[in-house]
């Protein structure tokens, strides 16, 4: 009898923990419907075995909100939010673990570069009835430095002879901006190794910023194509961004006349993407 009771409280358990798995809140910046839609079909195909919403948005509370509510009504026993973003040194995330719960203060650069932009900020942080966890975002993740080699092998015919640049769009603050630089530089240093390119670099474009920040960072990314073009090589620029029809026609405006290679292909809509969502939330604590 004792064994059967046993046996059946084992089948029970691992029922019920089967019924409440833990869901994956994916974070994403949002811009055009382009943009967007490569993010929702990576939601799509996670979903098909780890219940997944939505938030776009700059660390927006209310869809945050939405999200979680979303999440909770589908019987999870617990939220994982998984920030598909470039790198996890944002002010945009910081404010967003702030909102989730897992900072105990606003991001102060996020608040101050929105308020000198006349934007609204909510500091209203988000209810959720389950436990919430974040992930770091891409960063220089295996899938993703997998990704950019491939774009850069493709832009170049004669790697020993050619400069790889990998530009990212780049946080508000100079220290986050360092950081930023040295992980772009140690993928591209990476790939460098791995195919022959001649020198390799990081590069932001730091397009959020008041101008006398954004020249310079554009002046030195000029900088950088020039002097691989005077080696007798040629410069070939991969952009570290999310998806198209964000910012990349900034990056093709900020090299204006200089001879480059470049095809704009982004991080979406490579199988990767979906690998590294569920991978991310999988290891989550």
């Amino acid at each position: 009898m004792k064994k059967l009771a046993f046996l059946l409280l084992a089948v029970f358990g691992a029922r019920a923990a089967a019924a409440a798995p833990y869901g994956i809140l994916l974070l994403a910046h949002g811009s055009v419907n382009a943009w967007d839609q490569d993010v929702l079909a990576v939601a799509r195909r996670v979903d098909e075995r780890v219940p997944v919403e939505t938030a776009f948005g700059m660390a927006d509370a209310q869809r945050l909100q939405t999200g979680v509510d979303r999440l909770e009504k589908r019987g999870v026993s617990r939220i994982v939010a998984v920030p598909l973003f470039v790198s996890s040194d944002s002010e945009v995330l910081d404010q967003t673990r702030y909102l989730l719960g897992l900072r105990a203060e606003p991001s102060e650069v996020f608040v101050g570069a929105m308020r000198a932009m006349g934007m609204a900020v909510s500091l209203k942080k988000v209810a959720s009835r389950v436990p919430v966890a974040m992930t770091p975002a891409l960063d220089d993740h295996p899938l993703v430095v997998e990704i950019l080699r491939q774009h850069a092998r493709a832009l170049s015919a004669r790697p020993a002879k050619d400069t790889l640049i990998i530009v990212g769009h780049g946080p508000y603050d100079d220290a986050a901006n360092a950081r930023w630089l040295a992980m772009l530089g140690a993928m591209a240093r990476r790939i460098r190794k791995s195919e022959g390119f001649r020198a390799a670099y990081g590069a932001t474009l730091r397009d959020d910023n008041p101008a006398p920040v954004k020249d310079r960072a554009i002046a030195r990314l000029r900088a950088l194509v020039a002097r691989a073009n005077a080696g007798g090589g040629r410069a070939v620029v991969v952009p570290d961004l999310i998806a198209r029809g964000g910012i990349e026609s900034h990056v093709t405006k900020a090299l204006r006349g200089l001879d480059y290679a470049w095809d704009g292909r982004t991080i979406l809509p490579h199988p990767n993407v979906a690998r590294w969502v569920e991978e991310s939330a999988a290891k989550a604590p």
